[in-house]
């Protein structure tokens, strides 16, 4: 069951952004770049503007994929604490919120493919309505018709690709996964297709603010772990090409993140030091999107667990929560414990 303040749909998000856009001006900076649907990816930005942005740390967290949703909710509980001071439960943030928007500025991009995730049948996945081969079906697609027997699994999946045309490669189901950015053609907006709405804002916010830290929250089913890990932190994939000092960075970062899942009972894999393993089509296309990004700031790729019965939805949050704060705390040169 989703905790209280799940705000994950389109127009639940869109709804609290007119919100806080009316409550919070001075602490709130609004961007946004529309999907070729007229869906609208927004960038939300939260620091004290009253203060000088000389000196502050800039981070930034970003959500690409639509069918990983506790991410969306984790960096809007994460703004309703900044702006408010409370939980949308009403009780109070442990955070030391004055201090956090006099000394950074935080954007958020909560939801990078609206389009995808008002098409979701669910807003939260725990393992309890889908197995792993239906969830991955819907996340990418139905391909074609493959056999009549009953026996054998009648659909395949579409394949993962960059981008497609349904004019020449027509799935009988459209991915969760992708983004159109015109009649006929879609994209994956992790890849960092220039059309997609969230790499246009991405590419148009980072110029803006010249990022210290960027984190890609991500979430996975962790199926074939070799532990029973819920948790995981990924190095760019560059890191072998940075210098040493931001080598050092990246993993200091990722070993307080590790620190932290482990006090509130995460499970964290080791950390991945050479960037998540794929297939070719993945190690050739992730690299590319992000390069500037992953050479200019410290960067990680976090997984929470995604799709599973031993992760419901209020550990997928803590554990996104637990992350995101610890960023932040490292990020001013304080450890946390915050939960």
């Amino acid at each position: 069951m989703k905790p209280q303040g799940w705000w994950v749909y389109p127009w639940q998000v869109d709804s609290k952004v007119a919100e806080w856009q009316r409550r919070f001006p001075e602490l709130l900076r609004v961007d946004v770049e529309e999907q070729y649907t007229r869906q609208r990816v927004w960038g939300l930005t939260v620091t004290d503007f009253s203060v000088p942005d000389e000196g502050k740390r800039k981070h930034l967290f970003f959500v690409p994929h639509a069918h990983e949703p506790a991410g969306t909710a984790a960096c809007m509980s994460c703004v309703h604490q900044l702006l408010s001071g409370h939980h949308s439960d009403g009780s109070p943030s442990t955070l030391v919120c004055e201090r956090i928007l006099r000394e950074a500025v935080l954007t958020f991009i909560p939801d990078g493919n609206p389009f995808g995730r008002s098409r979701c049948p669910e807003p939260v996945w725990e393992g309890d309505l889908y197995n792993n081969r239906e969830f991955i079906n819907m996340v990418f697609g139905i391909g074609a018709l493959r056999s009549e027997d009953p026996r054998k699994p009648r659909w395949e999946r579409f394949k993962r690709v960059e981008s497609f045309s349904v004019a020449e490669d027509t799935p009988d189901r459209v991915g969760l996964v992708y983004e159109p950015v015109d009649a006929t053609t879609y994209v994956e907006p992790n890849r960092g297709d220039p059309r997609s709405a969230m790499a246009k804002l991405v590419k148009r916010l980072s110029t803006v603010y010249a990022y210290d830290h960027v984190m890609g929250l991500h979430q996975t089913e962790f199926e074939g772990s070799p532990i029973d890990a819920n948790c995981m932190a990924i190095m760019p994939k560059l890191q072998g090409e940075l210098d040493a000092a931001r080598q050092a960075d990246n993993m200091a970062l990722a070993e307080a993140l590790h620190a932290a899942w482990q006090r509130v009972g995460g499970i964290p894999t080791p950390i991945r030091k050479g960037g998540r393993k794929g297939s070719r089509y993945q190690r050739q296309t992730s690299v590319i999107p992000w390069e500037a990004l992953q050479r200019q700031a410290r960067y990680l790729t976090l997984e929470i667990q995604n799709n599973a019965p031993q992760t419901p939805a209020e550990q997928q949050l803590l554990l996104f929560d637990v992350a995101i704060w610890q960023s932040v705390s490292f990020m001013l040169g304080e450890r946390s414990d915050h939960s």
